[in-house]
């Protein structure tokens, strides 16, 4: 038992080795969509399209080069068209239908990504069915682990700001806030382009990393895939969509380790109905890092809250000072 433990063991750090690059791409998309999903309330299924357009663009800068660009200004401008035209297609698909709402809303931006991947199926250009190849390897390990912390600082930023406290607001209560002045189409809209803009990033990331491209990666069942990792982490925590995203980019490669990649989808629903019936709120429910033991301390997004005396002192004080 302890030999195949440590047989295991022994193998898996190559494994996590060999993913890393593809954990830092999944953990920024499921961030992207939570920004959609988790802090403004929408319901999305078309996340794959954007990562798509990120992905086919960065990657047709860095290989074909029209402007015949150093290596590394080819690689920040793919970068920043990614980002560009997944935010712009974002932007196009947000106006007409964040009127719509709840199922409406889901099918409406399922049928967005469902057109993207019938366009690069058909599309010579990126070389239609086959894919596209050569793409040059620019983004290693640690540059993509910058780009999930630059992600997630802008997050935290995003979510705390005032603009992430009108989402908020309107995720909760759209008439109250209206009645208030907000503007929910705007509001919303601009939410929509920032979580498409940050799929484009984790899109050309992948790019020049995985070096190959093809339609099918990017169908509808990454897309349900990627809801899953927010969904399993909780609508409500950045950090347990990070874990998840962690843990389901690796568990393909576990199930392959102990000889069950035959039982990859039965393991995956199983864990996601469980976590439904045992846990509906996800992994961390609406918990942060900082809300737990050091990191209290010294993290807290709403600036001091956590050094407040606890309401039992308070009481005290009060009560000595009428004394």
């Amino acid at each position: 038992m302890l030999d195949a433990i440590t047989t295991f063991l022994a193998a898996l750090w190559p494994t996590l080795l060999n993913n890393v690059e593809l954990i830092g791409v999944y953990v920024i998309l499921a961030l992207g969509l939570k920004m959609i999903n988790g802090l403004a309330g929408m319901f999305s299924l078309g996340h794959a399209g954007f990562w798509a357009i990120g992905a086919y663009t960065a990657g047709a800068i860095t290989t074909y080069n029209p402007l015949h660009l150093p290596w590394y200004l080819a690689f920040f401008v793919g970068i920043v068209l990614a980002i560009v035209f997944a935010g712009a297609a974002g932007l196009l698909i947000a106006v007409p239908c964040l009127r719509l709402a709840g199922d409406y809303l889901a099918i409406a931006t399922l049928g967005f990504g469902t057109i993207i991947v019938s366009i690069l199926y058909n599309w010579n250009l990126v070389g239609a069915a086959t894919g596209m190849t050569g793409i040059p390897t620019y983004a290693g390990k640690g540059f993509i682990w910058l780009c999930v912390a630059l992600v997630i600082v802008f997050y935290y930023r995003v979510c705390y700001s005032s603009i992430g406290r009108v989402i908020r607001a309107l995720r909760e209560d759209e008439i109250a806030s209206q009645s208030i002045g907000i503007d929910r189409v705007r509001s919303k809209a601009l939410v929509f382009v920032l979580g498409a803009g940050i799929a484009g990033l984790a899109g050309a990331l992948y790019a020049n990393s995985a070096t190959y491209l093809n339609p099918s990666g990017f169908e509808f069942d990454q897309s349900i895939k990627v809801l899953t990792m927010v969904v399993l982490g909780g609508l409500g925590s950045m950090t347990g969509v990070v874990v998840a995203a962690i843990g389901l980019t690796l568990m393909p490669e576990l199930l392959r380790l102990l000889h069950l990649e035959d039982y990859q989808m039965l393991v995956f629903a199983l864990a996601l109905l469980v976590m439904v019936l045992v846990r509906p709120q996800g992994l961390m429910g609406r918990k942060e890092l900082w809300d737990f033991g050091p990191f209290r301390k010294l993290l807290h997004p709403d600036g001091g809250d956590h050094l407040s005396p606890p309401a039992s002192s308070l009481k005290i004080k009060v009560n000595e000072g009428l004394a």
